[in-house]
């Protein structure tokens, strides 16, 4: 019988990290590497004829060979999975740049009917712009208000911790362990961006200028709230879907293929990301549709529309994801062997079939002593939260919050994000604000930012190897001080350049190439500095773990890292829309419009979180360097230790109790 447990980051419990941010190579063996059990090598042959239904061969019972299985199907498969994954992240990330375009436009459309008051018509012109010029201040707070709504979609993937349990012990063993899940999500989703396509286009109102109106009643047409909801939903359904995937991945390839798991991640997420960003962007863009796809498509021009709407593109993804979720539940079978009996909810409820007690049900997700000897790798004694029941995994998730280590480490994720929050939510929004398009922003991603996230864990770790937080702080100390300031400089440019100005009164070449060095500068030295600090987070989360619970503290510890990064956001977007103020613009009698005055809050604030930033480096620099020497037990909850394997059955029976 299967022997051997499948522990709690086999089941759903994936690093956090993997989300949004991933990296190529982050992901330690420690918790790649699992036992050679009869129920990993069975789950591996679902279609194998070769195999009985206790997974061994018809001719001698013993376990057939597992390096002559062939996985290429299976790492399709998971790309597949991981890109519908990555695509509503990509087009959540789309929103933000859509919700600025429309400002601009409203924006152009009220400076458009002030100068259409016209010549000679001074007094009224001048009430006009008297009246605009508060709509206007009000349409900045409305914007970015809306960018701080919007920005808590992505919740859902900083929270999945609190029912990645629940994914990971409800389900039907009929169906298959990770189906129960992943095809009704999918189900959902697909049907929920097919049905909800129009709602999202609607809501944000894209093609509802005010002609005429204020400022402001053109930017209440857009409902934020409820496209915020419905990609709130998208995470939130997506995010299961990633706990499910997770945990079928491991059963899913073989063993000498396992570790390959994390990098179908990778490149599956990325590939829906910029798929659902970059591509939808970029055929949305207007001049690219006209100039470009257009005239290589041969379709007919149509001036002042994109290739491709907001609706009409996740009206396409939505069914792409639903093709996809209908072949997976009619061709792809699941088998479990780890799971006996009927429908499960814990080990408690798993008595079977067959004839098989309790205590055989019970031994079946114990390790054998000689498969213990065989892999003397400390994650074999990691816990899955089917074993040990719901309740249970909860207790030792909580004990884990209670280490002092810990806490210090919280502490650290929680409070280090802020004084980057500028650049990391608001600098590119910004740059769109001043003239950037949107499909140079969109390229920037897969030719700067993909290329440095791959390359920069692999030099980092020659550098640093065996200081991670060494490498997190030098990174943090560049990053709030450098970095900043070269963000600022490529937004100065921009407003410079893309104004239609020279930059430090420079000839029109040498502007332009200090506008483009700037910009990929600036993209380059964030993109650096972000690989480095995930990796080194990573990288000392995998060393410190209790390896008894290492997928969940694992989880645990990314929770709260991306919550670190989850909650400026919105909080920073709101400071920008309260401080900023629109300059005052008037109209002479020849109907030339002129603007003084005004105040951008972006580079105010960047000085004070910058300062802020330095603040933290001072206070916090001890501590992080404490953190760094503490011993490995100052990290364990020493849960579930026990020196006989049939104390191990008892606690297992229990319910972990």
């Amino acid at each position: 019988p299967p022997s051997a447990p499948h522990r709690m980051k086999r089941r759903g419990f994936s690093y956090m990290g993997d989300s949004s941010s991933s990296s190529i190579g982050t992901k330690p063996k420690t918790h790649l590497d699992v036992p050679r059990t009869t129920s990993s090598i069975i789950a591996n042959n679902d279609n194998d004829a070769d195999t009985n239904n206790n997974g061994t061969s018809p001719l001698n019972g013993s376990p057939p060979p597992m390096d002559d299985h062939d996985d290429r199907f299976n790492y399709a498969l998971l790309l597949a999975l991981y890109t519908l994954q990555g695509i509503p992240m990509g087009l959540s990330a789309s929103i933000p740049f859509l919700i600025q375009q429309k400002v601009q436009m409203i924006a152009q459309s009220a400076a458009h009917h002030a100068s259409a008051v016209g010549v000679g018509a001074a007094a009224e012109a001048a009430a006009h712009h008297a009246s605009t010029s508060h709509s206007l201040a009000d349409l900045t707070k409305i914007a970015y208000n809306a960018q701080a709504i919007f920005a808590l979609c992505s919740w859902p993937f900083s929270l999945k911790l609190l029912w990645a349990p629940i994914v990971d012990a409800c389900f039907s063993k009929r169906f298959g362990r990770r189906k129960s899940w992943l095809v009704p999500i999918q189900l959902i989703a697909g049907v929920l961006m097919v049905g909800g396509s129009d709602y999202v286009e609607q809501e944000l109102g894209l093609d509802t200028v005010g002609s005429g109106g204020s400022a402001t009643d053109a930017a209440n047409s857009m409902n934020v709230r409820g496209v915020t909801l419905f990609f709130f939903t998208l995470y939130f359904l997506m995010a299961t879907q990633d706990i499910a995937v997770d945990g079928w991945a491991l059963t899913m390839l073989s063993k000498k293929n396992r570790g390959k798991g994390p990098i179908c991640n990778s490149i599956g997420q990325n590939i829906g990301y910029f798929l659902s960003f970059v591509g939808f962007l970029a055929l949305n863009d207007v001049d690219s549709s006209e100039n470009l796809w257009r005239p290589l498509l041969r379709l007919p021009s149509k001036p002042g529309v994109g290739l491709v709407s907001l609706g009409g593109f996740v009206k396409f993804m939505g069914s792409f994801m639903l093709v996809i979720t209908i072949l997976i539940s009619l061709f792809k079978a699941e088998i479990d062997m780890s799971i006996e009996g009927g429908d499960c909810l814990t080990v408690g409820n798993c008595n079977g079939s067959g004839g098989r007690s309790d205590t055989t049900d019970t031994e079946t997700l114990l390790p054998k002593k000689k498969q213990q000897q065989d892999d003397d790798d400390d994650d074999d004694n990691e816990i899955d939260a089917y074993e040990i029941g719901i309740m249970e995994t909860y207790h030792r998730l909580w004990a884990v919050v209670k280490l002092p280590a810990v806490q210090s480490m919280i502490m650290i994720l929680l409070t280090y994000r802020l004084p980057c929050a500028l650049s990391d939510n608001v600098k590119f929004l910004k740059a769109v604000e001043f003239g950037l398009s949107k499909q140079t922003t969109a390229m920037l991603s897969p030719l700067i930012v993909l290329p440095l996230g791959i390359a920069v864990p692999i030099i980092a770790t020659k550098i640093w190897k065996g200081h991670p937080l060494k490498q997190f702080m030098w990174a943090y100390k560049f990053r709030v001080t450098f970095v900043a300031f070269i963000d600022v400089l490529m937004l100065l440019a921009i407003r410079s350049f893309r104004g239609g100005g020279l930059i430090l009164g420079w000839g029109e070449g040498a502007s332009r190439a200090i506008f483009w060095s700037l910009l990929i500068a600036s993209t380059a030295f964030q993109a650096i500095v972000n690989s480095l600090q995930f990796n080194a987070q990573m990288t000392f989360f995998a060393h410190r773990v209790d390896p008894a619970i290492g997928g969940s503290y694992m989880t645990l510890l990314n929770t709260f890292a991306n919550l670190g990064g989850t909650w400026p956001s919105s909080f920073i977007m709101y400071l920008i829309g309260q401080f900023t103020v629109p300059p005052e613009c008037t109209v002479g009698d020849d109907g030339v419009e002129v603007c003084t005055g005004g105040k951008d809050a972006y580079f105010p604030l960047q000085m004070v979180l910058s300062t802020l930033g330095c603040m933290w480096i001072f206070f916090m620099s001890k501590r992080v360097q404490d953190v760094a020497e503490l011993p490995d037990d100052a990290w364990r909850t020493h849960i579930g230790e026990s020196e006989d394997g049939e104390e191990d059955v008892q606690e297992y029976k229990k319910g972990g109790k």
